[in-house]
C-alpha cells in the first residue's frame, strides 16, 4: 500500500513538473520572438 502511494505521488509530481516545464519553455520562445521598438532617445546613442 505504501509503495503504491509513493508511486502515484511520484507520477503526479513528475507530471506537474513536466507541464510546468513545457509552459515555461513555450513562454520563453514567445518572449524570444518579441522585439520591442527602441525609444527615440536610445537610437541616437547607437549612431555615435
Amino acid at each position: 500500500m505504501n509503495n503504491l502511494f509513493r508511486t502515484l505521488l511520484i507520477k503526479l509530481t513528475s507530471n506537474i513538473c513536466e507541464r510546468m516545464a513545457l509552459r515555461v519553455s513555450a513562454s520563453a520562445c514567445g518572449w524570444g520572438l518579441y522585439q520591442p521598438e527602441e525609444p527615440k532617445c536610445l537610437r541616437d546613442i547607437k549612431k555615435h
